[in-house]
């Protein structure tokens, strides 16, 4: 019986030392996959940005001044740098994260006015607790699970962001509640969308008719919706890293049933044991 035991927790242990291992390529790999998967997303936050002002709402876009479309640009490039640097420091340790703030006091202190009009509030899970508690691979799975929500997250905050931006230069309707745009930067595909360019949404939402509030209209609106899956398609380098991940994921899945298993087998024997030590004959 101790043999038995001894034999299993062995084998626990090598899996220990596979999942320990397991973990490290993770956080290798998501570092590159973020380092990546930041530098598509301004691109394609650009282009979004560039075909709602060019093709959807182009007579608002020439309504701007130069000075105007010049202050809209350089916002849209500072929420871009804001989202890479929060997706650059997602990844400091392989632990639980919670959310912090995006800008360091000392960036905070040199922003200038215009900047601060335009700047968002993004949020990013960033900073992170040691804890004690052996790495098992539902504590991996865990990890990644918040890595990746924390991504869209970001994601959803940064599309909500860029366009408050837009509304407030006129490109969206000034009257547009925020929690609509809300509602856009998180929704999915669904039968009131309608199919368009990559990371743009096209929404139909009823709206009060500004001549008669008894009386309510249908107004079809297009705003940025940046998605994960789209800008990984969009780029190979990125989609690349991402199959790289998959691998990685399905190794863990491997691992996590033999883990499963083996720990099964030493419930079993060890409740043999138990039985066999408080049996007695009447």
């Amino acid at each position: 019986m101790a043999g038995s035991i001894n034999r299993i927790e062995q084998d626990i242990a090598t899996l220990e030392e596979a999942i320990a291992k397991l973990a490290q390529e993770f956080h290798q790999a998501y570092e590159v996959y973020v380092m990546t998967l930041s530098q598509g997303v301004r691109q394609q936050l650009i282009l979004a940005s560039y075909h709602l002002c060019t093709q959807t709402y182009p007579e608002a876009f020439l309504q701007l001044s130069v000075s105007e479309r010049q202050k809209l640009q350089q916002g849209l490039r500072h929420l871009a740098q804001q989202i890479q640097l929060a997706l650059c420091q997602s990844l400091q340790t392989p632990v639980a994260f919670e959310v912090g703030n995006l800008e360091t006091e000392e960036e905070e202190e040199h922003c200038s006015q215009d900047d601060e009009e335009i700047q968002g509030e993004l949020e990013t899970p960033l900073a992170v607790s040691p804890s004690p508690q052996p790495l098992t691979p539902e504590r991996l799975l865990a990890w990644q699970d918040q890595i990746e929500t924390g991504m869209i997250q970001l994601l959803n905050r940064l599309s909500k962001d860029a366009n408050l931006l837009l509304q407030r230069f006129g490109l969206l309707p000034k009257k547009l509640p925020e929690a609509v745009l809300e509602v856009a930067s998180k929704a999915e595909a669904s039968s009131e969308a309608v199919a368009g360019p990559p990371n743009l949404l096209q929404i139909m939402i009823e709206t009060e008719d500004d001549e008669d509030s008894q009386t309510s209209m249908v107004t079809r609106l297009t705003a940025i919706h940046l998605r994960l899956g789209e800008i990984e398609f969009a780029d190979a380098t990125v989609m690349a890293r991402r199959h790289q991940l998959r691998h990685l994921s399905g190794q863990l899945s491997s691992i996590r049933r033999d883990y499963q298993k083996k720990l099964r087998e030493k419930a079993v024997v060890q409740a043999e044991s138990a039985w066999r030590a408080s049996w007695y004959e009447d």
